[in-house]
């Protein structure tokens, strides 16, 4: 008679494989003291990293039941990899790798989308890639895609293998944030934008789950000096499930419905300058989340008096 195995629990897997590369980890520094070499990790990463396929995608999730994308590449890279010094967020890794081109990927390298930096994947060999996906809400294995800016890069460790040399493409421009926050000029001393009357009035819920979830995301990297406006507004609102919003604040707008001030609902954007030079999601309650220039930090505040101020509603133009 044969007796069916149940299937193993996919964290205690990823638990017991964790133990065993820190047992394999001490080995090869036991080897390479004695004059041996340490095998690349590259393979472990990508090996781990294909045990978290189809656990969910969480905004800020670091696991190990839940991922963001550079939550996913930075947990495979520092706890599997041994490489301690790893950063944190997407944008942060691409300055930090090793630039190198398409035709010198390997299993392990890290390929990144847009500019700025909005998406970290890890590359599976034979045109895969491994990434925590916002847009399928999972772990998931794919053909990687060359729409819009796509670079690439090799995590610095020992023994990494060498790249090639080769001629990096000219640097992609960015457009700069806004020198200071549109509004009235106060003294920088005294500094207290004023909050605009009229919000709330009534307070509204969230015209759509996507617009909550924006707002919720947006506020979760609150301190961080890491985006500009725009780029929040933009991540927030993809990685919630909508789609990927204009890449100017003009445009923004122009896509987007006008609403009255006391209208305004959560995730609603709140946008200054004319033309549009600064954007804001609204969190309800009178307060909104924005990257601040001046502050040079993401800040929840409340929408504050501007001759320019107005508030648009994305997606239902």
């Amino acid at each position: 008679m044969h007796h069916r195995r149940r299937p193993a629990d996919p964290r205690s897997v990823l638990r017991a494989l964790a133990v065993l590369l820190a047992v394999l980890a001490c080995s090869g520094t036991v080897l390479a003291a004695a004059g041996g070499a340490r095998s690349d990790p590259a393979a472990d990463v990508l090996q781990i990293a294909r045990q978290q396929l189809g656990d969910p995608y969480q905004w800020g999730g670091t696991g190990p039941d839940a991922w963001d994308c550079s939550g996913l590449t930075s947990y495979l890279w520092s706890r599997v990899g041994g490489v301690d010094d790893i950063p944190r967020v997407s944008r942060d890794q691409q300055a930090w790798a090793v630039p190198i081109p398409r035709e010198q990927l390997l299993v392990g390298d890290l390929v990144f989308f847009g500019n700025p930096v909005t998406h970290v994947a890890l590359y599976a060999g034979d045109g895969d890639v491994v990434d925590a996906s916002s847009a399928r809400g999972k772990v998931v294995e794919r053909p990687l895609w060359s729409s819009g800016v796509v670079r690439y890069g090799r995590v610095p460790r020992r023994n990494m293998p060498p790249v090639k040399p080769w001629t990096p493409p000219a640097t992609v421009p960015v457009t700069p944030p806004p020198p200071a926050d549109p509004g009235p000029a106060v003294p920088a001393a005294t500094a207290r934008l004023v909050p605009l009357r009229g919000l709330p009035a009534p307070d509204l819920r969230a015209a759509s789950t996507v617009a909550a979830r924006a707002a919720r995301n947006a506020k979760t990297v609150t301190g961080s000096p890491h985006w500009t406006d725009l780029a929040l507004v933009r991540v927030a609102w993809h990685h919630a499930g909508g789609p990927l919003l204009p890449a100017t604040a003009a445009a923004l707008e122009r896509a987007s419905r006008p609403v009255p001030i006391a209208q305004a609902r959560v995730g609603d954007v709140v946008v200054y300058g004319a033309p549009a030079s600064h954007v804001g999601l609204y969190l309800g309650h009178g307060y909104m989340v924005d990257a601040s220039p001046s502050l040079r930090r993401v800040v929840v505040r409340r929408v504050f008096v501007s001759p320019t101020v107005r508030v648009v509603r994305p997606g239902t133009r």
